[in-house]
């Protein structure tokens, strides 16, 4: 027999060893002992081992002890050696050693502890908030009551429900949703904490189960049909989103009077029924308000619309809805295209206009206007040196107008056309001025030198090759002597070609293209800045 002694609720601890005797070899599976406990251990709080070393076994707790269900527990406990026994023939049969121990369980002030430990609570879904959904209470152990006892739940879990501190009573804090991501298949699991008055706790869990509750009402799934002449019936099918017993059976009823007059419901199952006409009705579109009432008693109105239309298939009126849908939306395209055509062309209208406005800009022309269409040049006779030429207008000393070419400090030559015509305004009667040709005989513009290259051109190009036959009939050349030069032969002319073309210009431009002589205007000047 042996007795120990072990602490109430400790786990995993060695209480007891139990030696053996045995007179075989040792070390040899005829001596090696195996123990069982045969009685006293239904719970499978203990559990015994062999040392292989000193062959004696060992008792240990592996289920913690209750000091207040038990204060004691007595074991029975059997040996038996690894290999089987041989017993000679007519031997006397062998029994098995035993042996009694007995356990006394020590008491500890231990925390409370819930009763049951897991506790479920069912609640209908879409409570009110603050409904008491019922009582979660601990005990001390000790005592075997509740009292001084204060109940909490810990922060982080799913705050659904809370619990008196006091009392024990479990309330709800939200109105409760099966459909919510935190309940997984309706339920929430809640640790609640149980604290004595000297500081032990005590845990449980508390299994609040959400029952299907009446929170939806029924809808109709599809509202909109097309009915032809046929008159054939439509089915309507309503869905609850709800569970039993707060879904099927529906009951469908059409809540206006005059619509209810010319139409009719047949029920078809638990959720779908047939609406057809009463009697021959006039093709158009019908908006049928349809009360759908579960099994709950929660109802919500539908508007069916029906297009009963001049048809055999519905295809055929479907098709004709879609070609009025695309010229109503044809239509939009041609506003808006209406919209930005005129907001173009008046952009447009802007454009011209502030091309048009610089475009009667006039060019001032300086004094020597002559300058930038006679280019100065000297001579390129061998051993003669020509001085630059300026064309100046010459101001007019009695009734005719002239045109001179400036060599030295006289004016050696005068040209004349006519009479009174002269690039400048001359005051006086009778004399007729470029300005005046350009305005066409009229007023003489008193501007001087504000023409356009064309119109120099033209004024100045006839009158210059007047003079020149004028010097060819001239049987002295006194006149030519001044203008009229003698070049020797220089070779090929240049790549880039001849400048004069500078002179055909007959843009009404005035002299911009000076800017644009490349590569012809860089050779010449090459040559110049050399020389």
């Amino acid at each position: 027999k042996y007795e120990t002694r072990v602490e109430e609720n400790r786990v995993n601890v060695e209480i007891l060893r139990v030696s053996v005797v045995d007179l075989d070899e040792p070390g040899s599976p005829g001596s090696m002992a195996v123990y069982e406990i045969i009685r006293g251990n239904d719970d499978r709080s203990f559990e015994i081992t062999t040392d292989k070393t000193t062959n004696e076994g060992i008792l240990c707790v592996v289920k913690g002890l209750d000091y207040e269900s038990a204060k004691q527990r007595i074991l029975v406990i059997a040996v038996n050696n690894e290999a089987p026994y041989m017993l000679a023939p007519y031997s006397q049969q062998l029994s098995q050693s035993t042996s009694s121990v007995t356990v006394h369980v020590l008491d500890v002030d231990e925390g409370p502890v819930f009763k049951p430990c897991h506790l479920r609570i069912d609640v209908k879904e879409c409570e009110d908030i603050g409904t008491s959904i019922g009582r979660y209470l601990a005990e001390d152990p000790e005592t075997g009551n509740s009292e001084g006892i204060c109940y909490r739940i810990p922060p982080g879990q799913c705050n659904w429900i809370s619990i008196d501190e006091k009392s024990g009573e479990v309330r709800t804090v939200k109105v409760l949703d099966r459909d919510l991501p935190e309940m997984r298949r309706g339920q929430c699991n809640i640790t609640v904490l149980a604290i004595d008055r000297n500081g032990k706790t005590g845990t449980g869990t508390i299994q609040v189960v959400i029952q299907p509750g009446n929170k939806n009402y029924p809808r109709i799934t599809k509202t909109e049909y097309i009915m032809c002449r046929d008159r054939k019936p439509i089915c309507l099918t309503a869905q609850d989103d709800d569970q039993t017993p707060y879904s099927t059976p529906f009951v469908y009823r059409i809540t206006d009077r005059s619509l209810a007059s010319m139409w009719k419901i047949t029920r078809h199952n638990d959720n779908s029924v047939y609406l057809s006409p009463k009697g021959d009705i006039p093709f158009g579109i019908y908006s049928i308000p349809i009360s759908v009432m579960d099994n709950g008693g929660k109802a919500g109105e539908n508007y069916v619309r029906i297009n009963v239309c001049d048809c055999v298939t519905p295809t055929e009126c479907s098709e004709t809805r879609e070609r009025q849908q695309g010229n109503v939306t044809l239509g939009l395209w041609a506003i808006l295209a209406m919209i930005l055509g005129s907001l173009l062309l008046l952009l447009i209208l802007i454009t011209i206009c502030g091309c048009c406005g610089s475009g009667v800009m006039h060019r001032h022309v300086t004094d020597d206007c002559a300058n930038h269409n006679l280019i100065i040049s000297n001579t390129e006779a061998p051993g003669e040196e020509v001085m630059d030429h300026n064309i100046i207008p010459l101001q007019n000393t009695n009734d005719q107008g002239g045109y001179g070419i400036k060599t030295g400090d006289q004016q050696t030559f005068e040209m004349v056309k006519g009479r009174g015509h002269t690039l400048e305004s001359v005051k006086g009667g009778g004399q007729q001025t470029l300005g005046s040709v350009k305005e066409g005989g009229g007023q003489p513009m008193m501007d001087t030198c504000r023409y356009s290259y064309s119109e120099w051109h033209n004024f100045t190009h006839p009158r210059l090759g007047e003079k020149v036959h004028l010097c060819r009939q001239d049987e002295e050349q006194k006149h030519s002597e001044d203008y009229l030069l003698s070049y020797n032969y220089e070779g090929k002319g240049s790549l880039a070609g001849s400048v004069g073309c500078c002179s055909d210009q007959h843009e009404e431009e005035a002299l911009d293209f000076l800017d644009q002589l490349e590569p012809k205007f860089r050779t010449l000047a090459e040559t110049c800045v050399k020389r």
